[in-house]
């Protein structure tokens, strides 16, 4: 391993589709339908790769949206 830190400009080739950190949940569901890909990187300002979201990641979010779960089912969900 190197400590290089790359962007993702260096390893990609095609087009890519990168949210940051305060990016809101609707656009980046909107941009994974839009470009019709699962997962996005997020990067910082200066273009460093800080993580991934995936359709998985948002996954809790969405099956909660209409009813918030309260502290205790939430709890039994992150027990499971």
């Amino acid at each position: 391993m190197t400590s290089t830190r790359y962007t993702v400009n260096d390893v990609m080739t095609e087009t890519v589709v990168t949210v940051t950190p305060d990016t809101e949940f609707k656009e980046i569901a909107d941009a994974m339908e839009r470009w019709k890909v699962t997962a996005v990187p997020v990067v910082e300002d200066r273009g460093s790769v800080v993580g991934v979201v995936s359709e998985a990641d948002l996954l809790p979010k969405e099956e909660f949206h209409e009813h918030p779960p309260g502290m205790i089912d939430q709890m039994r969900r992150l027990a499971r």
